[in-house]
Parts: C-alpha cells; sequence; structure tokens
C-alpha cells in the first residue's frame, strides 16, 4: 500500500460507523487478494453520508456489487482491456466508485464521457484522500484574525494545496485527470464550501 492508513486512524477521523470491514470470504468472493484483501479486511473502506461521499461494501458478499464490463462496453463505455470487472465501492455527488479487485486500482465510473478513470492506485490513497478531507472539515477553524475573507481564503488556499501535494506527493491519481471528483472536492474545500 502506497499510503499508511490502519483501522484506528480512520476510525478517529470517520467515526466507527464511516469504516466499512468485510469479511475474509467476502473479500474472497469479490476477488481481492494480496494487500487489497488485508485492506477490506483489517482497515476497511470510509465513507462519510453526511458530505455525500457515500462508500463502503457490506460485510458479507453481494453480488449486486460485482459489475462486469461487458455491458457498459457494449453500450460505448470504455474500460482498459485489463479490467472485465469491478467491485461498486460507492457513490460520489455525481459519480460511482469502483475498484479492480486484482490490482487493487480504484476508478471512477465517469458518466459525462463513459469511461472509467483510475483516481487512486490503491485503497489505501483512497483512504488518505477521503480522511484528509474530512479531517481538514471537521477541524478547520477561522483564525481570530480572519475577519477579511480575503486573507481566509488565502489561508485554506495554503492548507488545502499543501493537504493536495502531500497526496500527490505519493499518488497523482486523485487530481490527475480533469473529471476527477476529487478535483472539485478539494476546490470547494478551498472555497470555504465545507467550513
Amino acid at each position: 500500500m502506497l499510503f499508511d492508513v490502519d483501522h484506528d486512524t480512520l476510525v478517529r477521523v470517520m467515526g466507527a460507523e464511516n469504516v466499512h470491514r468485510i469479511s475474509l470470504d467476502a473479500a474472497r468472493e469479490y476477488g481481492f487478494a494480496g494487500e487489497t484483501l488485508r485492506f477490506v479486511m483489517d482497515v476497511g473502506i470510509p465513507g462519510s453520508e453526511e458530505w455525500e461521499l457515500s462508500f463502503g461494501l457490506p460485510p458479507e458478499f453481494d453480488a449486486g456489487f460485482v459489475w462486469d464490463s461487458a455491458p457498459y462496453v457494449e453500450k460505448g463505455w470504455a474500460y482498459p482491456e485489463e479490467v472485465g470487472s469491478v467491485v461498486r465501492l460507492g457513490t460520489f455527488p455525481i459519480n460511482e466508485l469502483v475498484i479492480h479487485p486484482g490490482t487493487g486500482v480504484v476508478y471512477q465510473h465517469t458518466d459525462a464521457i463513459r469511461k472509467i478513470i483510475p483516481v487512486h492506485a490503491d485503497l489505501s490513497s483512497f483512504a488518505k484522500t477521503i480522511s484528509s478531507f474530512l479531517e481538514y472539515v471537521e477541524n478547520y477553524a477561522r483564525g481570530e484574525d480572519e475577519d477579511d475573507e480575503d486573507i481566509e481564503y488565502a489561508r485554506r488556499k495554503r492548507e488545502v494545496d499543501a493537504l493536495t501535494a502531500e497526496i500527490r506527493l505519493t499518488d497523482p491519481l486523485p487530481f490527475r485527470h480533469e473529471l476527477s471528483e476529487w478535483i472539485e472536492i478539494f476546490e470547494n474545500l478551498e472555497g470555504g464550501i465545507y467550513t
């Protein structure tokens, strides 16, 4: 895994009800293996209904979360050749988030261009990105000297730029594609929408 993320840290940031672990049997039925299998069982998939980042898998296997690429390809969707099926992790405000269980690469199922675009090299990158967002929102406090909106915006911009730079340094995928929802989410964070 690219980032050092553990269950207890995610629970501290996200809340226990927002970190979803699955059983070994379920993980194997979904096709997870190696580090990805351990991650979904031991660390969990974080989400936040409050912020319209509805992610997670049920503890036991549910075939409805497995999406075969063939029907989508027949409808004109672009899937990488090596991606025969994906597991649905949940929903951004606009698009679905899926994972290729064999490689652990996390994709955004992007309706606007009918394509899946890689947004995380692995689940630790996803967990780091969503927990960084939520931790910033939860801990943000306006400074006493920030009555001026321009000063407050400049501070948020510096802080959010530092967050995204830290993530990009290890995994550039969350902010690489212009249609990645993470770009808009972090731009809104910078603009004060969530704080």
